[in-house]
């Protein structure tokens, strides 16, 4: 094997590799009811929370031991509701049917105090902020796509 073949197959297992270690969902888990929580308002931008809120906020969403179903399955959600006339906005970890639509959740009954202005589910790493796209897979990617293009010249 050539070492330029070589260099590409090493590149791609990396890949590969990076990808699949980080097989559990990653979702914010925040609101804005809370008095540390102001960071999980919209417009949301995890470049202004600080590493303590991120370690408690951006969590691993895996099924609960609590929790068991063939049908359903970990998503991020994201909540915005008026609760006694106040605006709240939650960001968390939800388990739903593999059937049921992103928008399901904003159809579910609340009490009357409760109105639910927006629902809605998603299902990759921290789609229920601002940005869907992790910049540490970009770090990772980048490099990669670059010498891959040197090697191919």
């Amino acid at each position: 094997m050539s070492t330029r073949a070589l260099i590409l197959s090493l590149l791609v297992a990396l890949a590969l590799g990076s990808t699949a270690v980080d097989a559990v969902l990653k979702c914010w888990r925040c609101s804005t009811d809370v008095s540390n929580g102001g960071f999980c308002d919209d417009p949301f931008d995890p470049e202004f929370i600080s590493d303590q809120q991120r370690y408690w906020s951006y969590v691993n969403c895996s099924y609960s031991t609590n929790f068991k179903s063939v049908n359903a399955r970990p998503v991020c959600k994201k909540l915005v509701q008026e609760v006694y006339g106040k605006r709240v906005i939650s960001r968390s970890c939800f388990y739903e049917d593999y059937d049921d639509s992103s928008d399901r959740c904003g159809h579910e009954t609340t009490s009357s105090y409760i109105k639910t202005v927006f629902c809605q589910t998603c299902n990759t790493d921290g789609c229920n902020g601002a940005a869907a796209f992790s910049p540490f897979i970009a770090l990772v990617f980048l490099p990669i796509a670059a010498m891959l293009t040197k090697l191919m010249k």
